[in-house]
């Protein structure tokens, strides 16, 4: 019988891999080991023996690896941090500039990424929320809500087969919550179904949430609610008073975890819906206040529109004009993508936080674009070493890899330092745009891993073109003053020009751009709206303090520094409701906002009448109207409207026609509004305009009367009008503040760049410049000679970023009814900035060359 071996074609990959002094050794215990397996069986021996020659494939016993240590141009990670560090301090300026920028843009990038990634994300918590839909209707024009009746979501589950599941909120408006001696006014409190805790994903801590709401007469609370009625206490099964129940109590039938900040349905208490009303009030048809959410599939959308659109055509009874078409919004679009009327959500800008991200990326190109400059710059100087290192056998590859892992070195130094920066602005962006962004990397992971993707991504970019062209210089050729070395030394000079011209364009687009939104929203500010908003103090009403309300204004008006007070159902700076306001001989009418208010409305305001006069106080039971002059122009054309019928519910007189005012944000034009004066109606808030320098006195003297004329009530709440306002434009304030600061970081990274790219050409024509000087030459020839190519550089970035910030401007602005013009100063004024920032951040530099005394340098040569 044939006696077996060890395969001979696996000891060969193994004599072919390993070292020759690790090869006898290894083969001595590999073929001891086959023999020993051979006495007791032979099965797949061969295959058993060749996975573990496999074993012994290590990078130690590699003899490729061997070789690579072995050559002098080896350098280890240790060489190569050595190598990084000594460079870096050799010439600290291009070091420091090198790194801040890069950490600067990079977590400029972070902070836009991670707030847009906020923004984006609302709602996505929710296990059904991909099949979550609000239904809005939409009657074209201006009536798009995003109520509905209350009847729409019992009709919807009930005979529309593709709806699986429906919730409905109904928020309640200036209501005090007590428990116990505690009683407080309340903003987020909402009546449901009792479907809502199973819809949508709300934690619930106590309760189950099945049966939460299943009783009429019960009531669920958010953790901190919990914790501020009942303090240590446990909430269950203890009762709670509404003053919208009118002195029923709810028991307390769950606790749900307090509401993620990334939800558009923001709350503290949820009531069941079942207490709302009877039956067939739940499935009226009329009144828009009703948020409804439905679970569908997304294929199934349009089949449920259809149906919905044909009940409402069936309920009003009109034609196809009169009815709301309704849209199913997808709930993780509501906050961004939405903007309908009677809308209760907490409502961002999508095009903004594409702004802000393209703007943070911006910022990071730019901080790129410095970083190869300045990397391929100092690349330059290091042409002797490149050339030694092949004169004494180093290959391409290993150059390649030596530049690359430097550049790496830099790279992850610069990400930790953005890390640390992101830590130490998280305070100060919460302040600036009032959200809570988790730029802590060690609790958002999100961070980390964006940072190694554009870390790796630079590595790509900014490190392989460097270290290719580096290590293609060869040894002769850097040697000669001319050829071929200076051919390639000019190709790198045209991409780098290349790269400055796209950094030069950029920041002028980020200047022009901040110029426009400031100019805009100073244009905002300073606009006249047509009546009086910044000594307006505002008291919200609700059914308690109706109670007494002649008294209370009573009391108010002799309080030492109001001027007026008045009784209106709405104001300005909030929602009007929008109504058909119909005249004699025109059925049809006109879609007007309507509201109601009294005598000393238009005064408070500081309103004032293009014709006509103020609500009659001796015919206090005729119903009068006081209208715009938009709805006048609609409504009676070119004749006289004072005397003119007009017809809302009732028929009344048009006394007065006041002058257009805006009483929404400048984002919408003047709209049609008719205000009626009528007693018989529940107020929804007291205006007082006070004289602004008694305003703490005010505010004091206000509290104490409501003490007491209300002393069982909590303590009258007060708003400042003008800070309604500064609401409308929230997310232009934050824009312009965010844009403000990116815009300073773009500044001061360009700054940097020029200066590195400013040092390096005053090194490389040192010796021109001494020998111009010496033939006569002036300093200011000298510093023109340095300066004009980026002047060059400039005009050419020019022609690119004005056209490009003209269009992006120009398409910011169509969002305002109002707009500023677009001067062409802003233009020249940026231009004129990029032009100051060359010779300024340049300038030192050159100067200090043209006045170095060419001996010096001609020695040195």
């Amino acid at each position: 019988m044939k006696e077996k071996y060890p395969p001979r074609w696996a000891d060969k990959i193994l004599e072919w891999y390993c070292l020759e002094y690790y090869l006898e050794e290894v083969q001595g215990d590999l073929h001891e080991w086959y023999f020993e397996k051979l006495k007791h069986s032979s099965r797949f021996l061969n295959l058993r023996y060749f996975l573990l020659v496999l074993r012994y494939f290590s990078l130690v016993r590699s003899k490729s690896f061997q070789k690579l240590i072995s050559n002098p141009n080896y350098l280890s990670m240790k060489k190569i941090l050595l190598i990084t560090y000594r460079n870096l301090k050799k010439d600290k300026i291009s070091g420091f500039m090198r790194l801040t920028n890069l950490a600067f843009g990079i977590s400029v990038f972070l902070l836009a990424l991670v707030y847009a990634n906020y923004e984006l994300n609302y709602d996505r918590f929710h296990e059904k929320g991909n099949n979550i839909y609000r239904i809005g209707q939409d009657g074209g024009g201006t009536r798009a809500w995003a109520a509905g009746p209350i009847g729409l979501g019992p009709f919807a589950l009930e005979n529309v087969p593709d709806v699986k599941s429906m919730a409905r909120f109904i928020p309640v408006r200036e209501t005090w919550m007590k428990a116990g001696e505690k009683k407080l006014y309340e903003n987020g409190v909402f009546y449901v179904d009792s479907s809502a805790l199973t819809l949508f994903s709300y934690e619930m801590v106590q309760g189950d949430k099945r049966t939460a709401l299943s009783d009429p007469w019960s009531i669920v609370l958010t953790e901190s609610m919990a914790k501020k009625y009942f303090g240590d206490e446990d909430p269950m099964g203890k009762t709670m008073q509404l003053l919208v129940d009118r002195g029923e109590s709810r028991k307390v039938t769950g606790v749900i975890k307090d509401v993620p900040p990334q939800s558009h349905l923001q709350f503290d208490f949820l009531c069941s819906i079942y207490s709302y009303g009877d039956e067939n009030y739940q499935r009226s048809w009329r009144n828009y206040f009703v948020y409804t959410y439905i679970e569908a599939d997304e294929e199934d959308l349009s089949n449920i529109s259809e149906q919905l659109k044909t009940e409402f055509l069936t309920r009003y009874n009109g034609s196809e004009d009169d009815y709301f078409v309704s849209v199913l919004t997808p709930i993780h679009k509501v906050h961004l993508f939405t903007n309908q009327e009677k809308d209760n959500a907490d409502h961002g800008n999508a095009y903004y936080v594409y702004i802000l991200f393209s703007i943070g990326a911006f910022v990071l190109i730019i901080s790129c674009i410095n970083f190869i400059n300045l990397t391929v710059i100092k690349g330059l100087d290091r042409a002797k070493e490149v050339g030694l290192r092949k004169t004494v056998g180093a290959f391409r590859p290993q150059l390649i890899a030596q530049f690359m892992s430097e550049n790496m070195v830099l790279l992850v130094f610069a990400g930790m330092c953005s890390l640390l920066i992101l830590l130490m602005v998280e305070p100060f962006f919460k302040e600036l745009s009032g959200l809570d962004l988790p730029l802590n990397f060690i609790s958002n992971p999100q961070i980390l891993l964006t940072l190694t993707a554009i870390v790796l991504g630079l590595e790509l970019i900014s490190g392989i073109y460097p270290a290719v062209v580096l290590s293609n210089f060869k040894p002769a050729e850097i040697i000669k003053p001319l050829g071929s070395t200076s051919m390639k030394l000019k190709k790198i000079g045209v991409i780098r020009k290349i790269l400055i011209i796209a950094q030069f364009s950029l920041s002028v687009i980020l200047v022009i751009g901040s110029i426009v939104v400031y100019s805009q929203l100073s244009y905002l500010k300073e606009q006249d709206l047509g009546f009086e908003k910044d000594q307006i103090l505002l008291v919200k009403l609700n059914w308690s303090l109706s109670q007494k309300l002649e008294a209370l204004k009573e009391e108010l008006a002799k309080i030492p520094g109001i001027n007026n007070v008045s009784l209106s159902e709405d104001v300005p700076g909030y929602r009007i409701s929008m109504e058909t306001v119909q005249t004699l001989g025109n059925p049809e009418g006109v879609m007007s906002r309507i509201t109601a208010s009294d005598e000393n409305f238009l005064d408070t305001y500081n309103m004032e009448l293009s014709a006509g006069e103020n609500f009659l106080t001796s015919s206090p039971d005729q119903r009068q109207f006081i209208i715009n002059e938009t709805m006048a122009a609609l409504s009676f054309g070119d004749r006289d409207p004072i005397g003119q019928k007009l017809i809302w519910r009732d028929t009344g007189q048009v006394v007065g026609v006041v002058k257009d005012f805006n009483f929404q944000s400048l984002h919408s034009e003047v709209e049609p509004l008719t205000i009626i004066r009528n007693l018989d109606i529940n107020w929804g808030y007291v205006s007082i305009q006070f004289e602004p320098q008694s305003v703490d006195r005010v505010l004091s003297r206000i509290n104490e009367s409501s003490q007491e004329i209300y002393p069982d009530l909590p303590r009258m709440e007060t708003t400042f009008l003008d800070d309604r306002f500064g609401q409308l434009y929230l997310a232009e304030n934050r824009l312009q503040s965010i844009v403000w600061a990116f815009c300073l970081i773009t500044i001061v990274l360009t700054i940097s760049g020029i200066f590195g790219v400013a040092s390096y050409n005053a090194h490389k024509r040192a010796k021109e410049i001494a020998i111009r000087k010496v033939l006569g030459a002036g300093s200011s020839e000298m510093i023109w000679q340095l300066l004009k190519g980026f002047v060059v550089l400039l005009g050419s970035a020019l022609l690119i970023g004005l056209p490009g910030a003209y269009y992006l401007a120009t398409w910011w602005l169509q969002d305002f009814a109002y707009q500023v013009s677009i001067n062409p100063i802003i233009f020249v004024g940026a231009a004129m900035v990029m032009l100051i920032l060359i010779f300024a951040s340049s300038g030192l530099v050159t100067f200090k060359a043209t006045n170095t005394n060419p001996a010096t340098i001609l020695k040195n040569e």
